[in-house]
């Protein structure tokens, strides 16, 4: 199996391409001038060409690349010896920072500026600590017009100091910055939001319980109703069936048929000598008159249902 360290050095080198991509591809005039270590980026300003050197460290990107700039100029960002000391992007620099935009916000400072000079001579062989702190100090003073560095630049060499080397003193003094503050406010804001709307969901779930019974007990009845509805709907379907025309009409014709059955019973039964005259006369004429007029009700009927036919009906 591979060795933890080997993972690391395999990762370390993969970031390492990925920002060395992003620097070529925000910026143009890119030479590389020792592979994977050190690259220059050369654009014009008022002041003349420059040319950005970035090196890369042995730890980059988990620690921030060194920017020098050649020929030396005068700017609130630079030192004495022409390294780049307090640009923004590169002073905050993290693992998750691009390179590129990174390289970009600088050189767009630099091209933009149309008060750029070039240095008049000066110590380019480096300074010691409380000269870096003096130029940085000086460049911050520059910068007032920035709410974030008028903070910094009200502070004393050794205030910079201790922030520098005391990480909980430092996180003390970002917490204090107006747009700090103002974030935490707005963060509060939104809890305090975000609270309100829970406690108000909260007072609506017994509303909500008591309307789901309700529903359910509306669904209950919803469905006797149905089953009841289809009792009937069967119910009304056999009804219409037996009082349509046509049934009545077959039912007329059916009655008539027993009558004439029964009629020619009787005569049988008057030939025969069964039954006498008076009986056969009361009985036959009843049964032949019933006949005849359901006979005529049922023609009567069969001629409207034509007539209602032919009308489209």
């Amino acid at each position: 199996m591979l060795s933890t360290n080997l993972y690391n050095n395999i990762d370390l080198s993969r970031k390492r391409e990925q920002q060395i991509d992003t620097l070529k591809v925000f910026n143009e005039n890119v030479t590389e001038i020792s592979f994977d270590k050190e690259y220059s980026v050369e654009f014009p300003t008022k002041a003349g060409n420059l040319s950005l050197v970035i090196d890369l460290g042995p730890k980059f990107p988990f620690e921030k690349p060194t920017m020098k700039i050649c020929p030396r100029i005068t700017h609130k960002w630079v030192d004495t010896t022409g390294e780049i000391v307090l640009a923004p992007g590169l002073m905050n620099y993290t693992i998750h920072s691009d390179l590129g935009r990174v390289v970009q916000v600088i050189r767009r400072e630099f091209e933009l500026d149309q008060s750029l000079t070039l240095a008049n001579g000066g110590n380019n062989n480096g300074f010691s600590g409380n000269v870096a702190i003096g130029s940085a100090k000086n460049a911050i003073t520059s910068l007032t017009n920035d709410a974030e560095f008028f903070s910094l630049a009200k502070l004393t060499s050794a205030e910079l100091l201790r922030l520098n080397n005391n990480v909980d003193c430092l996180d003390e003094f970002i917490a204090e910055l107006p747009s700090i503050e103002a974030s935490n406010k707005n963060i509060e804001n939104t809890i305090t939001k975000i609270m309100d709307l829970a406690n108000s969901n909260m007072s609506k779930e017994e509303p909500i319980c008591n309307l789901r019974l309700e529903i359910s007990k509306q669904l209950e009845t919803i469905e006797t109703y149905q089953k009841s509805y289809a009792g009937l709907s069967a119910k009304y379907v056999k009804l219409s069936e037996k009082y349509s025309p046509q049934s009545i009409s077959d039912h007329l014709k059916k009655a008539a048929l027993k009558c004439d059955e029964e009629s020619e019973r009787m005569a049988e039964q008057f030939l025969n000598g069964d039954i006498d005259c008076d009986k056969f006369l009361q009985v036959y004429v009843k049964s032949r008159t019933v006949s005849y007029t359901r006979k005529a009700k049922e023609d009567r009927l069969n001629y409207q249902l034509k007539q209602l036919k032919e009308a489209g009906f």
